[in-house]
């Protein structure tokens, strides 16, 4: 080999022990560096976990003052309804107890909580009512016999006393400042007496939600509840919902299942409505509520979009007097067919609310109504009148209804542009609906028509109305529509049973 070539080889060898060296010491200092990484992402791992955990810990902390401090004010309650018993028990006979109650007594259970130290209980009404014997027993074991002070079905809340003081008591929070996704706690008594001062966990999921049914008697109830996920059944009844503050922010009253047990859906009584409740049964032994006189309905999409209003106004279908015959919303210059929007500044998301808002006021109290009078927006003035009694102060005249029997009509007329199938109301129809009325009766409504969909109108209903103006035949009627234009939208008075409602329809 020349001397060039071997200086080639050489060099070559030295570049490459180099090069190997460089590449050696850059990959050791690349992998240490990358171990430096990771154990910098394993130190916030374990600093993320960890301050996970203590966040845990901190709300379990929570959870545990919460219960340490609200459960000695929780009782529960246990009540006696003494049974009717006939000479004639087929079971005495043979020495057997009945099983329809052999010793003549029917038990309940449910929970409530002081809010005095001087012996008031707050409960549900459903837990004492009908009761002839109430045993409290509470968190440190003591049993108390208990009266009852008074109670309100329309709330499903009553208070009950025992006789003592320096009672462990619980305070009222805001229900107005409870939000969704907030934490709350239920304590109660649920399914056993056993099983006395459960605590459970939950939050806030929802707001505002609304009963549509009156109570077993028939009874109007409140129309606004706190809905919460926290674990409620049986026997929970009475017991408070309470913040993290240990506060009472509802009393829990009801739950949505299929099982008869807890399902996911429970729903508590506002505590601000509670505080009035209890307040008023304390002070009087009853509760006045303020009464605006109407009976109203959601207001139909079609009518909305008439007036220009939003969703949730309350159509007014009628004026009713009050406890003394006065009738309040009148008086404010209130009318049948105004679609009320908003309460003392609360715009109506439901017509409902109407219910708890006005509920919530006693007599004499003022609000402010606003409300829409042929597409125009007013305000006015209502001092409430007493409710009076335990009737609905509510009803929805054009509830739809798709089982009614429809009555036998002859030559129909078909409006297709309406999606309407209708009839003069003669005589012997008259006498089929059982209403002695002038106007268009409806045979046939298309399902996919805007008069289904948005105007609420069903087969039976009556039309008597359009625009304001009398119809008392198909004639009538197609003459009234002629003169809308196509696209534009006509008002309609529909009679439906003994209630009559304004609703809107468009001319296609």
């Amino acid at each position: 080999m020349s001397d060039v070539k071997r200086k080639a080889s050489v060099a070559l060898l030295v570049a490459a022990a180099v090069l190997g060296g460089i590449v050696f010491v850059t990959s050791a200092a690349n992998l240490a560096g990358l171990d430096g990484l990771f154990d910098r992402a394993d130190a916030q791992e374990d600093a993320g976990t960890a301050a996970d955990i203590a966040t845990a810990e901190n709300l379990g902390q929570a959870f545990s003052a919460v219960a340490e401090r609200v459960n000695p004010a929780v009782v529960q309650i246990q009540s006696t309804r003494l049974l009717a018993q006939g000479g004639n028990d087929p079971f005495s006979q043979f020495g057997v107890p009945s099983p329809f109650g052999g010793d003549g007594a029917q038990q309940g259970l449910g929970s409530g909580a002081f809010v005095s130290a001087d012996g008031y209980i707050v409960t549900n009404n459903h837990v004492i009512e009908d009761a002839d014997e109430l045993v409290v027993a509470l968190f440190d074991g003591r049993e108390f016999e208990a009266e009852v002070v008074g109670a309100d079905p329309f709330s499903d809340l009553a208070v009950i006393k025992v006789e003592g003081d320096d009672f462990p008591a619980l305070s009222f929070g805001d229900s107005d400042e409870l939000r969704v996704g907030q934490w709350v706690l239920a304590i109660g008594s649920p399914l056993s007496p056993d099983l006395s001062n459960t605590v459970t966990s939950g939050i806030v999921s929802s707001l505002g939600r609304f009963s549509g049914a009156p109570d077993p008697r028939g009874r109007a109830t409140i129309s606004n509840y706190i809905q919460t996920d926290a674990a409620v059944n049986p026997g929970n009844s009475g017991g408070p919902l309470v913040n993290l503050r240990g506060e009472i922010v509802g009393i829990n009253s009801a739950i949505a299942t299929r099982t008869g047990t807890y399902n996911g859906i429970s729903f508590a009584v506002p505590s601000n409505i509670v505080r009035s409740t209890v307040e008023q049964i304390i002070d009087t032994g009853e509760v006045e509520r303020g009464y605006l006189g109407i009976q109203f309905s959601e207001a139909s999409p079609a009518l909305r979009r008439q007036y220009g209003v939003g969703p949730g106004a309350a159509y007014i279908a009628g004026i009713s007097p009050d406890a003394s015959g006065r009738t309040p919303a009148a008086d404010a210059g209130l009318q049948v067919d105004d679609l009320i929007t908003a309460i003392d500044g609360v715009t109506l998301t439901d017509s409902r609310q109407i219910v708890s808002l006005i509920s919530s006021k006693r007599p004499g109290d003022t609000v402010e109504i606003t409300y829409n009078r042929n597409g125009d927006s007013r305000t006015t003035e209502v001092t409430l009148g007493r409710r009076p009694g335990d009737e609905q102060i509510s009803q929805n005249p054009g509830a739809p209804d798709d089982e009614t029997e429809r009555p036998t009509m002859a030559e129909p007329a078909r409006m297709e542009m309406l999606g309407l199938t209708l009839e003069t109301v003669t005589p012997r129809l008259a006498r089929q609906l059982g209403e002695d009325i002038a106007g268009v009766a409806i045979l046939d409504v298309d399902r996919t028509s805007e008069a289904y969909r948005d105007a609420n109108l069903r087969p039976t209903m009556v039309i008597t109305e359009v625009d304001r103006q009398p119809v008392a035949s198909v004639a009538e009627f197609r003459a009234a529509v002629a003169e809308v234009d196509e696209g534009e939208s006509f008002l309609v008075r529909v009679q439906a049973g003994a209630s009559s409602f304004l609703t809107a329809l468009t001319k296609q």
